[in-house]
Formats: structure tokens, sequence, C-alpha cells
């Protein structure tokens, strides 16, 4: 017969107890750990701050010339001389044109003949009229001859200025036959031949001025506020990109483009060579003078699918905020919207944060 100990099968008793109240426990603390949840990620932070900044724009536009006009004939008439042809150059009242004038001069010598009739019976009724009048102070005739007499008077003054009227007008028919340039320019089209016949309207040469020359541009709606007459652009074109051109702004659009949020501004170029022709695209540089800006790192920003953000630390957590940007400066990038002075920003591991993770922050240094 075998004989136990109680007191020692007591104390085994006891600590298997203890072994498993042990492995009881264990689960629940790494259930509190777990719900601890990841550690905070280190991060480098970087504080909104203003800088002042030389505000340029860089935009898209195109060349134009400065003065357009087709020209038509006034009258008809068979080509006489052909003397400007394309891409000849002309000032402002040269002859480029002439129609052959012997009808209109014929019209002349018509209209000055029956001027110089008209002329010839007014000076004779001013002289009846002047004689009816001495005699009607002297009773020597009656008051209805003298009303005939002065009545004539007034139909031949009428005459003579009909006729008047009838020879200038001939004589700027005369005139038309020379077609003249409007303005100093160049011939971009002659759309007649020697011996053709025309007619009134025409069209016989199409005329351009390109110095100065004419750039039209749109402004960013941003920096619209800072347009003014007078600003100084600068431009380079795709043909000469070794070359820089300036002008000036003249003009600028009463109102946006409602599809494009952008302002037209147009701009004189001089242009005393040439090279600079109408249809060029140019790389328009607008200086909009000295401005304060709100800049943060680049490396801040995260942008994708056209869209700009940044991971701004709240209370030991950060939170995406869509911002807009603006100039580029080196590593600095301008915040126009969406950002305030004195936030500050992830600049590192942006590409492993998102709204509400941890971070420990650490200024940059």
């Amino acid at each position: 017969m075998k004989i136990f100990n109680i007191p020692a099968l007591s104390l085994l008793a006891t600590a298997l107890g203890a072994l498993a109240l042990a492995g009881c426990h264990q689960p629940a603390a790494a259930e509190v750990e777990n719900k601890s949840g990841p550690a905070p990620i280190a991060i480098a932070v970087a504080t909104a701050h203003q800088e002042s900044l030389d505000r340029t724009a860089e935009v898209q536009g195109a060349l134009f010339p400065r003065e357009h006009a087709v020209m038509s004939s006034e009258v008809e008439g068979r080509v006489a001389e052909v003397i400007a042809d394309f891409g000849d150059k002309v000032t402002a009242g040269q002859v480029m044109l002439k129609i052959n004038p012997r009808e209109y001069e014929l019209r002349v010598e018509t209209a000055q003949a029956a001027l110089d009739q008209e002329r010839a019976k007014l000076a004779n009724s001013t002289a009846r009229y002047n004689r009816a009048r001495t005699l009607k102070e002297s009773g020597s005739i009656s008051a209805e001859q003298f009303d005939q007499i002065a009545s004539q008077l007034r139909v031949d003054q009428a005459d003579t200025e009909s006729a008047t009227e009838t020879v200038a007008m001939a004589r700027k028919k005369l005139g038309d036959t020379e077609i003249k340039a409007p303005f100093s320019g160049s011939v971009q089209k002659r759309m007649v031949s020697l011996g053709e016949y025309v007619s009134p309207g025409k069209e016989i040469y199409e005329l351009i001025a390109t110095d100065p020359i004419k750039l039209r541009c749109p402004m960013p709606e941003r920096f619209v506020p800072l347009a003014r007459v007078g600003m100084p652009v600068k431009l380079a074109i795709d043909a000469n990109q070794g070359a820089s051109y300036t002008g000036k702004i003249t003009r600028i659009a009463p109102a946006l483009d409602e599809s494009s949020r952008t302002l037209l501004i147009e701009a004189e170029v001089a242009n005393p060579d040439g090279a600079l022709k109408p249809g060029f695209f140019a790389h328009v540089t607008m200086d909009l003078g000295h401005d304060r800006a709100l800049f943060v790192p680049s490396a801040a920003v995260l942008r994708y699918a056209g869209v700009a953000r940044v991971f701004v630390v709240e209370q030991g957590v950060v939170r995406a905020r869509e911002v807009t940007t603006g100039s580029v400066v080196g590593d600095q990038t301008e915040i126009t919207v969406g950002l305030k002075e004195g936030e500050h920003v992830a600049v590192s591991d942006v590409d492993r944060l998102a709204d509400g993770t941890a971070v420990t922050a650490k200024e940059q240094s």
C-alpha cells in the first residue's frame, strides 16, 4: 500500500493553479498593447512664413499686327498700274495702284464747265439784284418786280452751290483712281492684276503694320489686381530662342473671360527689324511688382491628380489640407490659399502620412 503525503500534494496543486492563472492573464496584456496603436512617426516640420517676392507671371501669348486693313476700290475701272506688290513696305499716303483715270478726268472737266456757267449766271443775277434794290429805294420798280429778281438770285446761288459740290465729287472720284496706303506697313496680299476691271468694293490689298507689334495674352485671375497700363512685359519666341524682347501693356480688358478666369491684356513691342511676325506664339513674363507671400518648403507639398496638399501638425497628429500653390522660388513654394502664417507642416515622410496619423515633430534645421 502507497502512503501519500498530503502537504506535498497541496503544494503541487497550488503551483499548478498559479501557472494556469498566469496563462489566463497573458492574452489580456497583449490586447492592451495592441489597443495602444502603432508608434508615432518621427517627422521634420517647417513653419509657414512670409517672404518678400518680386512677383512675376509666366503665360503664353500671341502676336498680332498693330494695324490691319483690307483695302477696296471706291470706283470702277481697269487697273492701269500696279506699284506695290506682296511683301513690299509702303508709307502712309503712298500710291500703291492706279485705275485708268480718263473717264473721271472727263467728268471733272464737264462738272467744271457746268460750274463756270452757273457762276456766270449768278454774277448776272447779283448785278440785276443790286440795280433793282437801288431802283426800289427810288420807287422806280414795284415790289413784285423786285421780289422776282431776288428770287432768281436765290435760285442761281443754289444752282452754283450744287455745281460746286458736283465738281468736288468728280474730283474725289478722280482721286480715288489712285489707291493710297492708309498707314505705313507691309503688303500682306495683292488681290488684283494689271488690266483687270474692278468695281466699287472690290478688295485690292491686305495691308498690315507690325512696328510696333501687338502682343495679346491672358493674365491669371489672382494677378488681376496688379495689372496696370504701362507695366513692362518680356517675351521670347520659339523662332529665335536666344533673343528677348520687351514691351509695355497698353490695354486691359474690362472683364474676365468666364471660361478661363483670365483677363486679356494687350501690349506693344518694338519691332523695327520685323523679326516678330504676326501669328507667332510668345512666352511672356510679366513683372507685377514687389509683394509679400507665404512660403513653405517644396518638400511639404504633395501633389496627386492635380491637387496639392500639405500635412499640418495639430496636437500630435497631422491633418491633410488642400492648398493652392503659386510661385516657386528655389526650394520654396508659395501657398496662396489654404494655409496661415505660423502653421507647422510636415516636410519629411509625407508619402507615409495620412489624415490623423500620429507623429512626433521636430523643427527642420
